[in-house]
């Protein structure tokens, strides 16, 4: 098994909506916003419908309570995309 924590820095940009990929199985995400912009956060990347944003030095956790519906590994639970600049995402996964 890997190591319960894992931390990810990802820069992402305006014009690609840049899938968050789970490395291992976990029951908790946490999506922190390390640049002076605003940035977008779908569950659909071609579904408007399903966006948030996060404000600069902002911070957005994920987690699920029950162990049958963790994250699994390899799945895109969310999709990221700056409003302005490069990010970077500070992401954390916990097992």
């Amino acid at each position: 098994m890997p190591a319960p924590l894992e931390i990810k820095v990802i820069s992402i940009n305006t014009s690609d909506w840049t899938p968050l990929l789970v490395p291992f199985d976990c029951s908790s995400i946490s999506v922190k916003n390390g640049g002076g912009a605003v940035i977008r956060m779908r569950t659909a990347s071609g579904d408007a419908t399903t966006e948030d944003t996060l404000g600069a030095g902002s911070e957005q956790a994920f987690a699920v309570p029950f162990h049958r519906y963790r994250f699994v590994t390899g799945s895109q639970p969310v999709w990221l995309q700056a409003v302005t600049g490069t990010g970077p995402v500070v992401v954390k996964f916990l097992a």
